[in-house]
């Protein structure tokens, strides 16, 4: 028995000093005021034996070399909120690909209810998958409380205990606006749980843009984004998708630009930052990586006085979001309105206004538009006079700070109809084809074009409008058959074209007794003729 206490405060000094020499040695920054507030370790203590409480979960969780020993479990615990994304991932020098790995690893997940809501027993030294399924890369609770997540050393598989960090943050998506609660520093100048908070995001943008919308009644000491990540430069690695901190950036090593990562006032402040002069100031963060490819990123807020809720995006969508047409004006006719929709492709719009103009721009009119649903909006355009030109364009503001443009110009003219008809659907060769037709339009010398076509030939008359509208147009066919007559009306500054039906004539040889008439006289000439044309008349029998 005295042997059994004897081994057990042995190990108790152990784990204490393993613990204290990760801290000293390899992440000194960690062992700062806000790393030793918000992250317990407990040592033998009540049914989860070893165990982390991480009050925020946002910091990395150093295991040294046999920290874990074979057969063992070591758990976080962390308060996590229902519906949120969150990154957690465990690795380190234990993850190996050989032939002959040392640790395995396996790790289980308990709601606050204490029922178990996912386990990753992946084989010793390949990197667990910590999302909600096999598909996601991010863990989102189904409720709000405290998450414990235990990693046990599978004494079935495992041969060795090597040194692990575990990581959980809060992943927020791009494009999208967020809220976040911030207080400054008490009045001693210390900071108080809400004071500083880190999130990550991942983006294949080189262009990242982060805007902060600050209440009136708060000032922020700084917003810091850390690049953490850029596994085709070789920082960092990729799981289901996600790239995985550069490791020793987590605890705040620099290599740069990668890493640096820490929420303290004084310490290293990132890729970017932003700070407020007064309350209420807005902050934007705005940088390019030198870096393609998916890149990982900690944003980093620090309160500095007083209290409130800020709203931050982070914006990597530039070229790809426009307006596209919803409703395309056709042909609009005098006094008509006219109706102008467009579509957002990508994100919500804020808001959206009109302009236009009759003159070329000398006089503009401006309209706001309606929003009808998220991603659209409408203006009515009131009637004009015909021959007029209207210029307009659309400036609409989106949710994530793009402004979208889209412009167009549509005519007001009259309506205008054509109806033709045939002098005869019949001619024979050597005759005119007659078309008489009308125009809608009552107006002279406007301009007509008909077209008379057979299998091989296209012949295109012009004619003008009588005062009434009324025209006619005549040609006179070499070959015999089918000619198909149409007529068309060009355009104009105050009508629009139109084309008649399609009518058809036909071009007939003349009679035998039409091509002969010369010779048909009286009498014997008479019988003659007559005699002939049996004759001809057989001899093509």
């Amino acid at each position: 028995m005295h042997c059994k206490k004897l081994l057990n405060l042995i190990l108790l000094c152990f784990f204490s000093a393993s613990l204290v020499l990760r801290l000293d040695i390899s992440v000194q920054t960690w062992a700062s005021q806000e790393y030793q507030q918000y992250v317990n370790n407990y040592l033998n203590s009540g049914v989860l034996g070893n165990w982390t409480y991480l009050e925020k979960p946002l910091f990395p969780i150093a295991f040294n070399e046999s920290q874990i020993f074979i057969g063992q479990n070591w758990s976080v615990v962390t308060p996590l909120l229902a519906n949120h994304s969150y990154h957690i991932y465990c690795y380190g020098e234990w993850i190996n690909n050989s032939s002959e790995p040392q640790t395995d690893y396996d790790i289980y997940v308990y709601d606050p209810l204490g029922e178990m809501v996912g386990y990753h027993t992946e084989s010793a030294g390949l990197p667990e998958h910590l999302g909600t399924s096999t598909e996601e890369p991010f863990f989102v609770p189904k409720t709000s409380g405290n998450y414990t997540f235990t990693i046990k050393n599978d004494p079935r598989e495992s041969n060795g205990s090597k040194p692990a960090t575990f990581m959980i943050i809060e992943n927020v998506e791009c494009n999208v606006w967020h809220q976040h609660y911030v207080e400054g520093k008490d009045n001693s100048s210390l900071p108080v749980f809400t004071t500083s908070w880190a999130y990550e995001f991942f983006t294949d943008s080189k262009h990242v843009e982060v805007w902060v919308t600050v209440p009136d009644t708060l000032d922020m000491y700084e917003a810091r984004v850390y690049l953490m990540a850029n596994p085709k430069s070789g920082k960092g690695v990729t799981l289901n998708g996600v790239p995985l901190a550069w490791e020793p950036g987590l605890y705040s090593e620099i290599s740069t630009p990668y890493g640096g990562y820490n929420l303290e006032s004084e310490e290293y402040r990132g890729l970017a930052y932003a700070s407020c002069e007064f309350h209420g100031q807005d902050m934007l963060l705005n940088f390019t990586s030198s870096s393609s490819g998916p890149t990982l990123y900690h944003l980093v807020f620090i309160g500095e006085n007083g209290f409130g809720t800020i709203e931050y995006l982070v914006k990597t969508e530039f070229a790809n979001t426009r307006l596209e047409p919803l409703t395309v004006p056709g042909r609009v006719y005098p006094y008509n309105e006219t109706v102008i929709a467009y579509t957002s492709n990508a994100t919500d719009l804020v808001d959206a206004t009109l302009q236009y103009s009759t003159d070329g721009w000398r006089n503009i009119t401006a309209l706001t538009m309606e929003l009808v649903d998220n991603r659209t909006c409408r203006a009515v355009i009131p009637g004009q006079q015909a021959g007029t030109s209207v210029s307009y364009r659309v400036a609409a503001n989106d949710v994530i700070k793009n402004v979208l443009y889209a412009s167009g110009v549509y005519p007001v003219k009259y309506p205008s109809r054509l109806n033709i008809s045939l002098s005869r659907n019949t001619i024979i060769i050597g005759e005119n084809i007659t078309v008489r037709g009308n125009l809608s339009l009552a107006s002279e010398s406007l301009r007509i074009t008909v077209t008379f076509a057979s299998q091989n030939i296209t012949k295109s008359i012009t004619s003008l409008t009588l005062e009434n509208g009324s025209f006619t147009a005549s040609y006179k066919p070499e070959i015999l058959g089918t000619w198909e007559v149409q007529a068309f009306f060009a355009e104009d500054e105050f009508a629009y074209e139109s084309a008649s039906t399609t009518l058809t004539a036909k071009v007939d040889e003349p009679s035998i007794f039409a091509k002969y008439s010369l010779y048909i006289g009286g009498g014997v000439g008479a019988t003659i003729v007559a005699g002939i044309i049996v004759y001809l008349k057989k001899s093509r029998q």
